[in-house]
């Protein structure tokens, strides 16, 4: 019969590892694997504690599961970020009684709004890349392409405050 700590000194590195084999990075992966520790844990007096086998399949299973909740779980939140960006926005411009950042902001298709918008609220490229699950090179290129697209419609408004 097998104790916790002796399946957890054995089998954390090898649970790590698959985590790792599932696209996960080095601080989710161990993150995930010492969750799924934790619930055999709490589960240990239940199992059959004679198979190491069956023991291995159950944390692996319980791992995965995780590994699922936690990406539905970001998906949930990005997109519920999205749909509520504006809105914060508009109640933070509103407050402050300007909107003219929103206004600008509005010519910009989805993604380049989005990114900017958080550029905008002092978010850095690889925080924005982490947030919305992006590639930090996408992130940039839409910035890139964000303020190409703001530049003219900037230049305008200076010329137009300059002529009043």
């Amino acid at each position: 019969m097998t104790t916790f700590d002796a399946f957890y000194r054995d089998q954390f590195r090898w649970l790590f590892v698959r985590m790792r084999a599932c696209g996960l990075g080095e601080q989710d992966a161990g993150d995930v694997a010492q969750e799924a520790m934790l619930r055999l844990y709490r589960q240990w007096s239940e199992l059959d504690r004679s198979s190491e086998p069956a023991l291995k399949a159950y944390v692996l299973t319980t791992a995965k599961r995780i590994h699922i909740d936690r990406a539905r779980q970001a998906v949930r939140q990005r997109t519920g970020l999205t749909r509520m960006a504006p809105l914060v926005r508009v109640a933070e411009d509103d407050a402050y009684g300007g909107t003219e950042a929103l206004d600008v902001l509005r010519v910009l298709d989805g993604p380049s709004r989005e990114v900017m918008s958080l550029l905008y609220d002092g978010l850095r490229i690889g925080e924005i890349a982490s947030l919305l699950g992006r590639n930090p090179s996408t992130v940039r290129s839409q910035l890139q392409k964000a303020r190409e697209t703001l530049r003219p419609l900037l230049a305008r408004q200076k010329e137009l405050d300059h002529g009043r």
